[in-house]
């Protein structure tokens, strides 16, 4: 029986490792306007995740073979430390594809704790932990859910009306706490959420945001809002989680 390797056991100093994982979220990072790489981000069953690249030389061969909430068995890759300047997930290390590296299919299996939504209060506070978000130069990726209590007018603020990267789109959250987040789309993704939120046939509808961005002047600094981080990003409206009906109640 092949023997599957836990992400938190995952280091540099060996690259025989199999592991078993289902992948949370696939994106392309454009190097080029003709060449890109695919970034993943991956969990094993006990819920630890971590991100992995395939750089542009099989990123084409892999994008239609990889999909998400598949699960997949990886053998035979690179383990980097992870230096990005903001990181998708808490874990140290990433994951980088080789030539020699194999992906298979597998069986799903149960799972740990995936969806790991902040706590509004932590996020207004600043006391969020290491094992839900990574902080660097004050910009954080976190997931939260709340119900969609208001949306803005959609704005755009560059001078060619064609220029998608001046549109602005916010909108605010509320918890079961009845807290609010203030909340900011920009370019593309602005324009498409405002399409969604429309489409919405009824109010209050409890949306998650998953690797958006906290932003705060200075760390403990009260003034900070939660804004959207391409390509990463999603927002996904009523999940399959138990937060929905605790919101529900207090909302509508």
């Amino acid at each position: 029986m092949v023997k599957h390797h836990h992400l938190y056991e995952l280091s540099p100093m060996v690259t025989g490792w199999t592991i078993c994982v289902m992948v949370l979220r696939i994106y392309k990072k454009f190097l080029n306007p003709n060449a890109f790489e695919l970034r993943l981000v991956l969990a094993d069953e006990w819920g630890t995740q971590i991100e992995a690249t395939i750089g542009p030389r099989f990123s084409a061969f892999y994008f239609d073979r990889i999909k998400e909430n598949q699960w997949k068995t990886i053998t035979t890759f690179l383990v980097r430390p992870n230096c990005e300047a903001i990181k998708t997930t808490p874990h140290q290390f990433h994951i980088l594809f080789m030539d020699h590296t194999i992906v298979t299919s597998s069986t799903p299996r149960e799972t740990g704790l995936l969806n790991k939504f902040t706590p509004f209060d932590y996020i207004v506070d600043d006391v969020v932990g290491n094992d839900t978000l990574v902080d660097i130069s004050n910009i954080s990726l976190i997931d939260v859910i709340g119900a969609l209590v208001n949306v803005g007018i959609l704005t755009n603020t560059a001078s060619n009306e064609n220029d998608m990267a001046g549109f602005k789109l916010p909108f605010t959250i509320m918890d079961k706490n009845k807290d609010t987040l203030v909340c900011e789309a920009y370019g593309e993704i602005a324009v498409d959420l405002e399409k969604r939120f429309r489409a919405f046939r009824k109010n209050n509808v409890v949306i998650a945001l998953a690797w958006w961005k906290i932003i705060r002047f200075y760390p403990g600094c009260n003034w900070f809002k939660i804004v959207s981080h391409a390509p990463i990003l999603t927002m996904y409206p009523e999940p399959d989680v138990e937060e929905v009906e605790e919101i529900k109640m207090v909302v509508d």
